[in-house]
């Protein structure tokens, strides 16, 4: 199987964005360490903390060596660098990657990053788009992505991308799953779906808005949050009423 990879080595992929920016997309491979320690110095404290869920300020060698040295199999990432228009290639924009589950072959998790001035360029989608096809040549059926519950630029990039089939909370991080499609098209929004869309809103709002208030504890955070999915849990038992379309 792994003799019909398309996404090897040798893959190269090159794009121009609406905005009229040249991009390649390929392989992360070991000689691209300077360069992610470049691309990770452009990431601003939020988007840091967004992709590693604490305050990070460098990367450690061994992580390095992780994120570089793969086995492009189980462990599998795509690049985008920016190139001009001999393409040659210049700074690294962002980077997906998917690690198969040791105890669920079919399923791999997945991490998605992009430097601040290039959100919101489509790039997330064209890497998360393409880590679908490498995945699914691989033999992998389903991604599970795990992020803050107040990040929703990754959970919408996830509804545009992949259907989801499952989502829950450990904490604050909404742990999503869902499955590989067949096409590029956009799923359907299921009732399912839109609820737990609109669980996660109701909370990041929540979140946002008790940060600001200094005075009040995270006892009080907890029950707030604790009534709001009450209440989605409620919509979800009558979602047979509900006007959303299957």
């Amino acid at each position: 199987m792994r003799e019909r990879l398309r996404f090897i080595e040798t893959y190269r992929e090159d794009l121009t964005l609406a905005d009229g920016q040249l991009i390649r997309l390929r392989l992360l491979c070991p000689s691209d360490k300077a360069c992610m320690i470049s691309a990770f110095a452009e990431l601003s404290a939020q988007s840091r903390h967004k992709r590693f869920f604490s305050a990070k300020d460098s990367l450690s060698h061994d992580e390095l060596r992780y994120f570089t040295e793969m086995d492009g199999y189980d462990h599998f990432a795509l690049a985008a660098v920016e190139i001009d228009k001999n393409g040659n290639e210049g700074r690294g924009l962002g980077v997906t990657r998917c690690i198969r589950l040791v105890d669920d072959i079919e399923c791999a998790e997945v991490a998605i990053t992009v430097i601040d001035r290039m959100q919101g360029h489509g790039i997330g989608r064209i890497l998360l788009e393409r880590l679908v096809d490498a995945a699914r040549e691989r033999g992998i059926a389903r991604f599970r992505f795990e992020c803050l519950a107040h990040n929703l630029e990754i959970q919408g990039l996830i509804s545009k991308v992949c259907r989801i089939v499952d989502t829950h909370f450990d904490g604050e991080v909404r742990i999503v799953e869902t499955d590989l499609p067949n096409t590029e098209a956009d799923p359907p929004q299921h009732a399912p779906e839109a609820l737990f869309n609109l669980y996660t809103l109701i909370q990041a709002l929540t979140i946002q808005s008790i940060d600001m208030q200094m005075d009040m504890g995270r006892a009080t955070l907890n029950q707030t949050i604790g009534a709001t999915r009450q209440s989605v849990g409620l919509m979800s038992s009558l979602k047979g009423t509900l006007p959303f379309q299957p």
